[in-house]
Parts: structure tokens; C-alpha cells; sequence
């Protein structure tokens, strides 16, 4: 077998690491060491000549960047990939909830894992031995499609995933209003939103209305720089958020909302400790990022995710904790600069991020959790909900041709296997086409995936409507198995089954 043979840990060489054979995968250990360590690689030497194309995932959202290509790759694969011989398809990967962010190099002579180890910029200073990670293989079954055999590989990665427990889809504000959005607008976008749940079974979960960004006292734009960060609190227009989510909830909606919660506004924030703030500020334009290792920041984020739990919103999309706390975008294979530090050294960065998710899970208190900007590996079996893709567009289709329908595609096989995925919303605005969006919001009904659209007032005709209706029915009922039938030759598929029927979409724009 090609991973309980020719494996040999490449660094660190004074045998810190070892490795550890189980049942059906590797586990990497490190042990403390008297210098702090960066990462760790282990080799498995074996001919990869055999692999034809292969499919490499990234770490947080994918951004247009997911597709089947011939080896070499241009980027290393992170968590884990995909490699088809031509009739069968190999996964080579690591379980979710390591505590280490892994990346895989293929090489003529065999695959390197790659296991990041750092604290912030700088090397971990354990004090206790580390799994860092449980590499795993698999092989599909003669006949099986490459799509099967991916989902298959998803479920072995997690064992324990956690979803949401009923259907989720309903309303975002976001890419029709981008932030400029008032209590009565948020009320009229309920109204529709209930309106386009009115084809659902009477049993059938309430549709959702999800707040987003510009309801906070404390955003909007100040000397030329736009602020979306904390201390988090209403406006005087919105007022008390527990009384607009019960006139959500009057008008046949379950409240929904999105907020950031590790960037403030220090000098609102005297409360908070100066020992809480991260030492890397790379990413905000404004405000400052708070250190989640320290007692003041889990603090303030539990306090603030449970008062919103507590005023009766039942969905909360936490945004931005990826780019504000390493300050790096996702594209960057280097994940952050390096000259820093946590407060808290002995853990590593997965483990940083692992523990905010939880506490974030645990602070909604039975609420549901969406992860935007967020590490999927690592929030499985954590959170109800994650994106998958970057944002989508109100403004050009392109853009949520590329990240919308490319994510839902290719990250579908994660979907129920890890978590929920969300594609994000279909908008509707006169700057892009309702056809093609309606498409869009279709194709994610048949998914099982989480539905959201954004609409602008007015935008959308009685047919229109009538055609959300009934998307929205459809993934209340659930039970579907989106399968892409072209992935393997396009990066925004237009071919796809489901329930043994074939569905097909051309996506450009005439």
C-alpha cells in the first residue's frame, strides 16, 4: 500500500517527529522540542507517472481556482487531492481537525506532506506531544465516477461532521444593498422572503433573513477608509435588534444575521486589555485584531455571539477571521508573514483556529453558524455551515459564475460530508442577468447545499418569484444528489445529474 510503505519524515531530522502506522492511516507526531518548529514533511516515495489529472483543493474559500489539471500543478494542494489514472481516481489527503495546516507537493518520484507547525510567523513551542496530522489514501472502485469517489474520500476525512439539521435557504441583503440598508428595508426584504417560502410544506423549515453588514453603529466610512468591525451595537434606525427579530419572525422569517468578531475599534474598547490585540495588524484598514488565545478577546467574541443568540437571531455569519488574523489573503501559500507571535506559543495556528470556531459554535447556543472567510478543513465538524467560495456579485456575473457556480461544483462533494456548503447568493440587481442568476439559484436548489439569494426592491417579475418559489420548496424537501458530469473538462461545469435526470445550463452572459 502506497501509505503504510516508503514514507520517511524529510524534517525536522534530529527525530523530534515520528510517525505512527494505524489501520488504514499515518498519524505525524511532533514532540517538544528545546527550538521551536516550523513545520514538519514527510515523503512517500512511489512513480506518480500514473496520475492523468489531478484536482487540488485550497485552504479557506476557492476562488475560481478549483479544476482538474495535468501534473505539475502551479500551487502546492492544500489539505488534500484528487489523482485519476483513467479509470480509477486516488484521494491522497489528511483527516479534518488536524492541528496543522497541510499541503501536499507531487513530485516524479512521490507525494511530500507538508505540515505547518507555526505560531503565528514563527515556529510552535510545544509542551506536550502533537498529532499534527493523519495522512489517508483511498482508491475507488472499478466503475466509479471520479465525483462518487471524491465524495467517498470527503467522508473518510471526516468521521464526525456537523450540519445544520434542517434545509437552509432564504434572503441576503448584501449584493443588492452592499451595506446601505435601513430596519425598513431589512422588514421589506422579510416580506419577500416569506413571500418566496409561500409554496413550502407547512411543516417545512422557515426561510431565512439574514442581516449583513450596515447595521452597526460603528461602520460605514470615515476619513475616506470604511470601517465593518466592532464593538458591535444597532444603530439608532435599527434599534433594539431583539425586537426586530421578532418582527422578522411575526412576518414568517427565522432572523438571520452577520457580523466580524476579531476586529474593534480600540478606543471603544476600553475594557479590553492592550495584551489582547494581535501582534499582526496586516489586514485592517482600520480597527485593530484581537488575539484569540487571550482570555479578554474570547471574552469579548463569546459575548458578543451570545447576546445575538440571546435577541432571537437563529443563523450568525461570522466573517473575515481568516484574512484579519493572519493578514494574508487566501491565495497566499506563505499564510502569513513571519516575526510574530500568539500570546499563547505553545499552539499552533490550526489549533488557534480551531478553538475560536468552537467557541464561536459554542457561544450561538443552538444557533446555527455560517463560517465566511473561514479554514473548511479546520471548521468541519465544527460549524453547521461554511462558504465555500469567495464572495459572488451583484455587479458583474463573471464573478459569481467563476466563484459561485466553480465553488458549488467543485466543492459539492464536501457538502454533507464536512458540513453544509454555501455557494453564496444568487443576486438579483439591474447589473447583471436575472436569467442566468434564477439558473444559479436553481442548480443550488438541487444541491442540498444552503440557498441564499440577494434581490433588489422590484427587481423581480411574478415569474421570477414563482421560480425561486419554487427553488426554495426544492431544497426544503432535500434529498437531492447534484453529481457535475463535465468537471473533469470544465472549471464552471454546464452539465449535471440529479435523481437520475440530466440538467443543462449554459452560463455566459449574451
Amino acid at each position: 500500500m502506497i501509505f503504510h510503505d516508503n514514507a520517511k519524515i524529510l524534517t525536522p531530522t534530529d527525530g523530534a517527529a515520528r510517525l505512527e502506522l494505524r489501520k488504514n492511516t499515518v498519524a505525524i507526531w511532533l514532540n517538544p522540542t528545546k527550538e521551536p518548529v516550523s513545520s514538519v514533511q514527510v515523503k512517500w516515495y512511489f512513480d506518480t507517472s500514473f496520475m492523468k489529472k489531478v484536482l487540488a483543493d485550497s485552504w479557506g474559500v476557492a476562488r475560481a481556482d478549483l479544476s482538474w489539471q495535468p501534473l505539475p500543478l502551479s500551487r502546492p494542494a492544500e489539505w488534500y487531492f484528487l489523482a485519476f489514472d483513467g479509470e480509477r481516481t486516488h484521494g491522497f489527503g489528511v483527516k479534518t481537525g488536524c492541528n496543522s495546516f497541510c499541503s501536499w507537493e507531487i513530485e516524479p518520484d512521490g507525494v511530500t506532506l507538508r505540515c505547518d507547525t507555526r505560531n503565528g510567523g514563527e515556529g510552535v513551542e510545544l509542551t506536550e506531544p502533537l498529532l499534527c496530522a493523519e495522512a489517508v489514501y483511498t482508491v475507488s472502485a472499478e466503475g466509479e465516477s471520479p465525483y462518487r469517489a471524491a465524495r467517498a474520500f470527503c467522508r473518510v476525512m471526516c468521521e464526525r461532521p456537523r450540519l445544520p439539521g434542517r434545509p437552509i435557504y432564504g434572503f441576503n441583503n448584501w449584493y443588492y444593498a452592499y451595506g446601505n440598508i435601513t430596519r425598513a428595508s431589512v422588514l421589506e426584504d422579510a416580506r419577500l422572503c416569506a413571500r418566496l417560502g409561500s409554496m413550502l410544506d407547512k411543516d417545512a423549515p422557515r426561510p431565512i433573513t439574514v442581516i449583513d453588514d450596515g447595521w452597526n453603529r460603528n461602520g460605514g466610512v470615515k476619513d475616506g477608509v470604511s470601517y465593518n468591525g466592532g464593538p458591535f451595537s444597532p444603530n439608532d434606525d435599527f434599534g433594539d435588534l431583539r425586537v426586530l427579530a421578532e418582527d422578522i419572525g411575526a412576518i414568517g422569517c427565522d432572523p438571520g444575521i452577520w457580523v466580524r468578531p476579531m476586529v474593534v475599534l480600540d478606543e471603544l474598547c476600553p475594557h479590553i486589555p492592550a495584551e489582547c490585540y494581535s501582534e499582526n495588524q496586516e489586514f485592517p484598514s482600520r480597527g485593530r485584531v484581537l488575539d484569540p488565545t487571550t482570555k479578554g478577546a474570547k471574552e469579548y467574541v463569546w459575548s458578543l455571539i451570545r447576546g445575538l443568540s440571546d435577541s432571537g437571531y437563529r443563523l450568525i455569519k461570522h466573517d473575515f477571521t481568516c484574512p484579519d488574523l493572519m493578514g494574508k489573503q487566501f491565495l497566499d501559500p506563505t499564510l502569513t508573514r513571519g516575526g510574530w507571535h500568539w500570546h499563547d506559543k505553545t499552539k499552533t495556528n490550526a489549533q488557534v483556529f480551531k478553538e475560536l470556531y468552537t467557541l464561536i459554535q459554542d457561544a450561538a447556543n443552538g444557533a446555527s453558524v455560517i463560517g465566511c472567510n473561514i479554514y473548511n478543513h479546520l471548521a468541519a465538524g465544527i460549524h453547521d455551515i461554511v462558504r465555500s467560495g469567495n464572495d459572488t456579485s451583484g455587479h458583474h456575473w463573471h464573478i459569481t459564475r467563476d466563484y459561485g457556480i466553480n465553488t458549488l461544483a467543485f466543492r459539492q462533494c464536501q457538502n454533507e460530508a464536512f458540513f453544509m456548503t454555501d455557494a453564496d447568493c444568487a443576486a438579483f440587481t439591474d447589473r447583471v442577468p436575472t436569467e442566468l442568476n434564477l439558473r444559479f439559484a436553481e442548480l443550488i436548489s438541487l444541491s442540498d447545499s444552503a440557498l441564499f439569494i440577494s434581490a433588489a426592491p422590484g427587481i423581480l417579475t411574478p415569474r421570477d418569484e414563482e421560480r425561486l418559489m419554487q427553488a426554495f420548496r426544492r431544497s426544503s424537501l432535500g434529498g437531492n444528489d447534484l453529481e457535475p458530469l463535465d468537471w473533469m473538462e470544465r472549471n464552471v461545469p454546464e452539465h449535471y445529474s440529479c435523481r437520475g435526470k440530466r440538467y443543462d445550463y449554459t452560463w455566459n452572459e449574451q
